[in-house]
């Protein structure tokens, strides 16, 4: 026993660590392969929220897992096969990812320098940062058509999708598309996309991702505009703690109380530190909102050695309060979210609806929050597990789910490309006929 104890300890730290980026190359042996798998089970035993609710058996699908992954011919297979392991938890806050940058610079994951989005089946250019592609033709409103010869919807559902933690079939179709997801790969990987612009006119641009971003674009994640007839439009499209600015929305809200009907929207926001969300709406509520209950996986020993069932713990926060330094803002609201709603914004959601503050236009959220744990699984690899499984103030799921508007709206693809937004619209239109 001794003997096989120092043979593994020494196969396992003789070797480097995880190399993802560099072509061919296998830095992780077996026994590595087999020690990172075993650790990642093992601790989606223990630290997973949503455990007890799989409907397989966990330990098996890891066993039969570790021929293919510990005979993986790269790191760059290894992780990727690990990433499918993973995503059979089917859940948004839960996945692997490589904690290393490769020893090539040129080598890293990147994007191309342009921001894209899912509208319908169609995948349109929302944002350049490249002079090099915008010389190229490409702008916002172009259409991406194929990715290295292949229907852009096949090479996201085939190379991207499969790789992307997601609890919903939502998510799951539309995140691939969204910002920079979908042209993600290795820096010195070249591709070549065919677009079409708004003239109906096709044209490929053929290079690697290691553009330059030349075109820096001071565009802050918090706006605000007045539309007609005096209706706020406010944007807040991230809940983190390096987009959501406490001090400029203080700023903006001396502006929000001039209007006379506001709309929020929380579309593509995918969340972030839920204090800022509960931050934001105790300035739109004139009574305290109950929080949902949460429950988080607990391991006492003992009671294990004594046969103990699965132990919880549980908790039901204080309420959110009114925000008691300011004016509260008690004029109409509409709230606008999508797919790509998720997270900490979900978490907003949750506490407008609560609140019955007001009327949710969009489609269905990405029905995934909670609190991640990270773990560092060794040799370059980490992963993220979510320990925390929360419902609604009515006690409802929506984990796995997504929250379900009032009225559904989706964008429409003219309007988009006459650089309107139909959802907006919808929204003005119910606000005017309050």
């Amino acid at each position: 026993m001794k003997k096989i104890f120092i043979l593994l300890f020494v196969c396992l730290f003789i070797n480097k660590s995880f190399a993802y980026g560099e072509t061919g190359k296998a830095e992780l042996n077996a026994p590595t392969k087999a020690y990172i798998l075993s650790r990642f089970c093992t601790e989606v035993k223990y630290n997973f929220a949503f455990y007890d609710k799989l409907n397989f058996n966990w330990d098996s699908l890891c066993v039969a897992s570790i021929p293919s992954l510990t005979a993986t011919s790269s790191d760059e297979d290894f992780l990727k096969g690990m990433q499918l392991l993973c995503n059979q938890l089917h859940d948004g806050h839960t996945y692997i990812f490589p904690m290393n940058n490769p020893k090539n610079q040129a080598d890293g994951i990147r994007p191309f320098p342009m921001k894209t989005k899912r509208i319908g089946d169609r995948v349109f250019v929302t944002d350049v940062y490249s002079s090099n592609l915008q010389q190229s033709g490409v702008h916002p409103g172009c259409e991406i058509i194929e990715i290295d010869g292949e229907n852009v919807l096949d090479y996201g559902n085939k190379h991207i999708r499969p790789h992307l933690a997601s609890s919903t079939p939502q998510w799951a179709k539309y995140k691939p598309f969204a910002e920079f997801e979908l042209t993600k790969d290795k820096g010195s990987k070249s591709s070549k996309i065919l677009f079409k612009n708004k003239k109906g006119k096709e044209f490929t641009v053929e290079s690697n991702r290691n553009l330059s971003w030349d075109l820096k674009k001071d565009t802050p994640s918090m706006s605000f505009k007045v539309k007609e007839d005096n209706i706020g439009l406010l944007t807040v499209g991230s809940f983190q703690n390096s987009d959501f600015n406490r001090t400029y929305f203080d700023e903006l809200y001396d502006e929000i109380l001039k209007t006379d009907a506001l709309i929020i929207d929380i579309r593509n926001n995918s969340g972030g530190n839920s204090s800022h969300a509960d931050y934001l709406i105790s300035h739109f509520i004139h009574l305290p909102i109950p929080q949902g209950t949460w429950s988080s996986p607990m391991y006492i020993a003992a009671h294990a050695s004594w046969n103990y069932p699965r132990e919880w713990y549980m908790q039901t926060p204080d309420p959110i309060l009114p925000m008691d330094e300011k004016e509260i803002y008690q004029k109409p609201i509409v709230l606008l979210v999508n797919a790509t709603t998720f997270s900490s914004a979900e978490n907003f959601y949750v506490l407008f609806k609560g609140a019955k503050r007001g009327k949710i236009i969009g489609t269905p959220t990405g029905g995934s929050t909670g609190n991640p744990i990270f773990i560092d699984l060794g040799f370059g690899l980490g992963c993220c597990i979510c320990t925390k499984h929360e419902l609604d103030t009515d006690g409802n799921e929506f984990i796995g789910i997504g929250i379900q508007p009032d009225i559904v709206a989706e964008e429409d693809i003219n309007t988009f490309l006459n650089n309107g937004d139909s959802v907006i619209e919808k929204a003005l239109d119910f606000l005017r006929s309050k």
